[in-house]
């Protein structure tokens, strides 16, 4: 039996509880709440997030951490915008080219740490501030405007006018990625090396291929982020989201996933960025502001990873214990 997997069960099964809980919490509380309105613009809002934070998802698996998903998507949604707007390119080169330069970018970050065996979280720091340079020399420093009409349109449409596109997108990227973390050799690849990149080495798993590949996942996914986040602002910001990456960072942890490697899954990521998302939307109905908002997820932040520490120090809960076989 394998209590390592009984107990991420339990934790999951736990967090759509808490994101259960709160949304009856919230519903009673807080009148208007469950409108129709107001569950439609949080469909068209966590997408973005969402997506970014399912980009971080698999270099944490793999041990590492991609600190350049938000770069990333903010220089995919400037060339995009470039390339609709001045260069006049159609939509079905355009995103190609968009999602191609994501996995580049991925790509650059897997070379990195794999080739110069730069710690991960020095590699895509780094290249945070490339990419970020990048954006911002394409575009001089302002936002980016005038796109075609009918791309600015896909950010407000919904499918059979109920489901907003973005969560349309969000949920067929979770799904493939959920596939292919679970059921692929590169899933299992990359959760092998995290939980012993030694082991794995011995094993005979190709370090330089398994990295440069998740990676590559990361930032195609997160140029996915910046098409969203482009059709839904109608403009290419290369300071777009920079709040973004503490609270994808958050919802990886809050999702279960072990900042040292080899432990994580979609189904928590999703529930937890549901989960966050309707506690901002929470805020937002009580007035809070949005400096509070961050004060709030940081403190989460530092909470669930005391929590952590003190489960796997202190003996105060079977969580985060170590693989066993009984």
């Amino acid at each position: 039996m394998d209590v390592r997997r009984d107990t991420t069960t339990s934790y999951l099964y736990g967090l759509a509880a808490l994101a259960v809980g709160i949304f009856v919490a919230l519903s009673l509380a807080a009148p208007g709440y469950l409108s129709f309105n107001n569950l439609s613009s949080m469909g068209f809002q966590f997408p973005e997030f969402g997506l970014l934070a399912l980009a971080i998802l698999p270099a944490m698996i793999a041990g590492g951490i991609d600190l350049s998903v938000v770069a990333v998507a903010n220089l995919s949604a400037v060339i995009c915008a470039v390339l609709l707007r001045e260069g006049g390119v159609a939509a079905s080169v355009a995103i190609p080219v968009t999602i191609l330069t994501g996995l580049c970018c991925g790509a650059v970050n897997g070379l990195l740490i794999s080739w110069l065996r730069l710690p991960a979280i020095l590699a895509t720091l780094g290249t945070m501030q490339l990419f970020g340079g990048i954006a911002i020399v394409i575009t001089g420093g302002p936002s980016l405007t005038g796109l075609p009409a009918w791309y600015a349109a896909l950010g407000t449409w919904s499918v059979f006018g109920i489901l907003p596109l973005p969560l349309v997108i969000f949920a067929g990227v979770a799904l493939v990625l959920g596939l292919v973390l679970a059921r692929t050799r590169l899933g299992l690849r990359g959760r092998l090396y995290g939980a012993n990149a030694t082991a794995a080495r011995f094993a005979g798993i190709s370090e330089t291929t398994t990295l440069v590949l998740t990676y590559a996942i990361c930032g195609g996914i997160a140029a996915l982020a910046g098409l969203v986040v482009l059709a839904r602002v109608s403009s290419a910001n290369p300071d777009y989201g920079s709040s973004y990456l503490l609270l994808v960072i958050l919802i990886n942890v809050l999702a279960g996933v072990d900042p040292n490697g080899g432990r994580g899954t979609v189904i928590g990521v999703v529930l937890a960025v549901l989960t966050l998302q309707l506690i901002s939307s929470g805020l937002n109905f009580m007035a809070f502001s949005a400096y509070s908002r961050d004060l709030f997820y940081g403190g989460l932040l530092v909470a669930v990873m005391l929590g952590r520490w003190m489960a796997g120090n202190l003996g105060l809960g079977p969580l985060f214990m170590r693989k066993k076989r009984i």
